[in-house]
């Protein structure tokens, strides 16, 4: 492991130590490329306001994330940006790592983060 690499994670454990959670970070994307991408892509699932409820979202067993929820809030970017990647096996979640780029994914990405607050 490279030594900055091994820097972060050890400064990262001790905030984690320090003040209880993991310190907030900020999707490196484009919001507003990411919404233009939402609209097309994702909100007819995930609804407008990122709450798992647009009309085909409505349908769907099980339904769509509410990235609006507490327990949405909570994982970190990382595993929502592996989801976009490559899909969540047992839903309707496609993976979009095959029709899009990982700059429109991170794009995506930092949208969807903007639901969280």
């Amino acid at each position: 492991m490279p030594f900055k690499a091994i820097v972060m994670v050890w400064l990262t454990l001790a905030l984690v130590g320090c003040f209880g959670s993991p310190p907030v970070v900020q999707a490196a994307g484009d919001p507003g490329k990411g919404e233009a991408l939402y609209e097309k892509h994702c909100m007819a699932c995930h609804g407008a306001q990122g709450k798992g409820d647009g009309p085909t979202g409505k349908m769907l067993k099980p339904p769509p994330a509410d990235f609006t929820s507490d327990a949405s809030k909570k994982k970190p970017e990382r595993e929502l940006l592996l989801t976009i990647q490559n899909g969540r096996t047992g839903t309707a979640m496609p993976a979009w790592k095959t029709q899009l780029s990982e700059a429109e994914i991170t794009d995506v990405l930092s949208y969807v983060a903007s639901f969280r607050k």
